[in-house]
């Protein structure tokens, strides 16, 4: 069986560089990053980035980041992410728009999200192809 690709949300990446961050997702995230499970797209580098304090600080992440695959942002990720919102505010749900495109990449390129934000886990209670995980 081929493991499966990882899309880890900014959320993770921030819970896992803290010194007391939770430990179990900063193993499964190291072994993610390793093994070469884990991917990014651009959205998920700018939310990064924004949060560096030096120069130096957000050009060593940004080499770090690029060095994982790097889901695009398709045409079809955008008409998903258009469904989506639509389809959870007539449910009564209203997610940020970063969310709801990042869960449309997701589902669109088949990953597991892996996060530390309780809209994904909303948005899957909606929509079944959206498979998470968080720690």
């Amino acid at each position: 069986m081929k493991p499966e690709r990882i899309l880890v949300d900014t959320s993770a990446w921030i819970v896992s560089f803290k010194k007391a961050g939770n430990p179990g997702l900063q193993e499964f995230l190291k072994n993610s990053v390793v093994a070469g499970f884990a991917a990014t797209c651009p959205l998920i580098i700018l939310e990064l980035l924004q949060g560096c304090r030096t120069e130096k600080e957000r050009d060593s992440l940004k080499i770090k980041l690029e060095s994982l695959e790097v889901l695009p942002i398709t045409p079809a990720i955008w008409e998903r992410a258009y469904e989506l919102a639509f389809s959870l505010r007539r449910k009564g749900q209203t997610t940020p728009t970063t969310d709801l495109i990042i869960a449309a990449i997701a589902m669109e390129e088949n990953c597991i999200l892996l996060h530390q934000d309780q809209h994904y886990e909303q948005i899957a209670q909606y929509n079944s192809r959206l498979r998470t995980r968080s720690f």
